[in-house]
């Protein structure tokens, strides 16, 4: 779910009044209007005259779902519940008709020389039409036939396959495919007029070496992936919710170096090699006896003596069989690398995270949480190793980009600096506590209800675990003291000690930051967040009950 260039020019304002003094953000894209315009370099680009009379109608629209969204469907209904009465009738339509004032239709014909004769709808735009011919529009003046057109196309994505292509009346007004090269480091890339601005906006938070990833395709799937995920208010309000655990990963570097000192780069490695579809806990625990025990065999090089050892160490019981396969590679790589500050893990999640912990402040870990948080599927997450990058791909990138966004975004709204780091660790702390707390065992408030009753505070949220503090847990500190790390851990103890005692005074959620801060719209904004992840929670009892039913069935 995104939120479109209405509702964030809304929330920007609610924003600019919540928090004075917030620099204004641009708010008017750059529209390309033909082809003829698109042979320009992409300096020239110029904004189109708006169409009043559909401005006007978008507008309307837009603020007849705001009405109605101020009531809610109750939470008790199947699958529709808190879905606000506005987005069920009115749903997308507003942007759809914005788009439309600006002459950007819905429908595309094929570029000459392809062959092609049929239009093609626009990417991301199937959703908006089919909400826009439920209004049954029929505009006058300039707009006469657009809601028989959005009709007729609700029609065909009812009856016709998903392949991209709809038949549409030789009559029905379509426009030739207009693309805009989009100057990325460089090299000069061509995507669709309407993805244009929203790509060259984006890939300003993108690193040289990630911009350097892009093709057309792959350009157009990193512009449906970004705008597929929630804004940057979404985002920066679900950091300032969790912020009681900023300075997760600065604290977890800081201690790793504390204890392992010239080893810090190999053991966050080691760490990160064993994180995946583990809990906080468990990943910590198994790396601990897998150094222990390697460090005890002599630090073995050969991949079988490697294997070996995990199999003697982590968690499960069943020796090598334990070891998860996404495990193996990794580890061999963490434990055998010469330099380990300039090793490439397989996996773009798991060599983020280790950048992190080596202290990179700009790398994003892009985890199941992060996905959970935004509604979208972990998979377009996911990548493989190449000789320079981990698997970066166009879903990965796109989430990359929008978390720098929130941390420039929340650094001018705060004026306290964020990073991409802090933004990430805040963020996961915020969803994770707030999903497992409305699926304890007893509890019976949905995520919103636990938003609107200001369940999730700091105290709760500042309970989510983090390597500083499990190094000197009574379950982890055996361990360390076992592979001769005695001394570190108390001096480590001895640190954390006098760190939170300087700064016991200034609190999480107190000081200028959260003075800034208007409640209510930073609930808003919370509830928001809140509903996807009731979203998930009923996705996954459905798919549950579906799994059980066939399993039933079968036997």
């Amino acid at each position: 779910m995104s939120w479109s260039e209405i509702e964030n020019a809304y929330l920007d304002r609610l924003a600019a009044n919540a928090f004075p003094g917030t620099p204004p953000e641009d708010q008017e894209p750059v529209k390309a209007a033909s082809t003829a315009q698109t042979a320009a370099a992409p300096a020239e680009m110029r904004a189109i005259p708006k169409n009043e009379t559909l401005g006007a109608v978008a507008d309307f629209v837009g603020r007849v779902r705001e009405m109605a969204n101020q009531y809610e469907i109750k939470d008790w209904v199947p699958l529709l519940g808190g879905l606000g009465v506005g987005d069920l009738l009115v749903g997308k339509s507003p942007e759809e008709i914005e788009n439309w004032a600006y002459g950007n239709l819905p429908a595309t014909m094929p570029p000459p020389g392809t062959g092609g004769y049929v239009p093609v709808m626009k990417t991301g735009r199937k959703q908006s039409v089919a909400d826009t011919a439920m209004l049954g529009l029929d505009v006058a003046g300039p707009a006469v036939g657009v809601g028989k057109l959005a009709k007729t196309m609700a029609t065909e994505i009812a009856t016709t396959p998903p392949v991209g292509a709809i038949k549409i009346g030789a009559a029905a007004p379509v426009e030739q495919v207009a693309e805009i090269a989009v100057k990325i480091g460089e090299r000069e890339i061509k995507v669709p007029a309407d993805q244009a601005s929203i790509l060259s906006k984006a890939i300003k938070n993108l690193t040289p070496a990630e911009q350097l990833k892009f093709k057309s395709d792959t350009a157009r799937t990193f512009v449906e992936r970004l705008t597929a995920l929630p804004s940057k208010q979404e985002f920066g309000a679900a950091a300032i919710g969790g912020r009681a655990k900023k300075g997760w990963y600065e604290g977890s570097t800081q201690a790793i170096v504390n204890v392992f000192g010239p080893d810090a780069n190999r053991f966050a490695a080691l760490l990160s090699a064993t994180s995946p579809q583990t809990s906080v806990e468990s990943n910590l625990y198994n790396a601990l006896q897998i150094w222990k025990n390697w460090t005890a065999a002599g630090r073995p090089t050969e991949r079988d003596a490697i294997i070996k050892v995990m199999g003697e160490s982590v968690q499960g019981g069943k020796g090598e069989e334990s070891v998860l396969d996404a495990w193996k590679n990794n580890s061999v790589a963490a434990l055998t690398a010469e330099d380990p500050g300039k090793l490439i893990l397989s996996g773009p999640k798991v060599n983020s995270f280790m950048l992190n912990l080596q202290g990179n402040v700009e790398e994003v870990t892009n985890d199941a949480w992060m996905a959970s948080f935004s509604l979208v599927d972990q998979k377009i997450f996911s990548g493989g190793l190449t000789k320079t990058d981990p698997g970066k791909g166009p879903g990965y990138l796109a989430m990359n980009a929008r978390v720098r966004e929130t941390a420039t975004y929340l650094t001018k709204l705060t004026g306290e600096t964020w990073t991409p780091a802090e933004v990430q660790e805040t963020i996961w702390s915020w969803a994770k506590t707030l999903y497992e707390t409305a699926g304890a065992a007893g509890e019976t408030r949905s995520a919103v209800q636990l938003v609107r009753d200001n369940a999730i505070t700091d105290e709760l949220i500042s309970s989510t675990p983090d390597f500083r503090t499990l190094f000197y847990d009574e379950r982890f500190a055996p361990i360390l003291e076992q592979a001769g790390y005695g001394e570190q851990l108390a001096r480590l103890r001895a640190a954390s000690s006098t760190s939170d005692v300087s700064t016991g005074s200034q609190k999480p959620g107190t000081g200028s930051q959260a003075a800034a801060i208007d409640p209510e719209a930073q609930r808003k904004l919370l509830e928001r967040n809140a509903k996807r992840l009731d979203t998930l929670r009923k996705q996954r009892e459905l798919a549950a009950a579906e799994k059980a039913a066939l399993e039933k069935g079968a036997k």
